[in-house]
């Protein structure tokens, strides 16, 4: 499955251990993960779970960390349905 850009704003709260609870948005996901805006720590890496437009946590990793935009890769692929629906437009 290639990377889809997000067709209308989606939330992402993620949570770490070295940090609080912080709110963001989703702009690009496949079913291995995502890019993220979010203000947080320039240092955060690691282990973070990921709640994705109010869904369940899923566990992921951030692979890299810039000027506020992570690139995080999910423990688990995302199915096919949890893909679909983050990335359907809404008529």
């Amino acid at each position: 499955m290639t990377d889809r850009a997000v067709t209308r704003r989606r939330t992402a709260r993620l949570t770490a251990a070295s940090a609080t609870s912080v709110a963001g948005e989703l702009t690009e996901i496949s079913a291995y993960g995502c890019r993220v805006v979010m203000p947080v720590d320039p240092t955060l890496a690691g282990a973070i779970e990921l709640s994705l437009d109010g869904a369940s946590p899923v566990g992921a990793q951030v692979i890299w960390n810039r000027a506020g935009v992570l690139a995080c890769r999910f423990d688990a692929p995302m199915s096919r349905a949890q893909l679909r629906a983050l990335t359907i437009q809404d008529n």
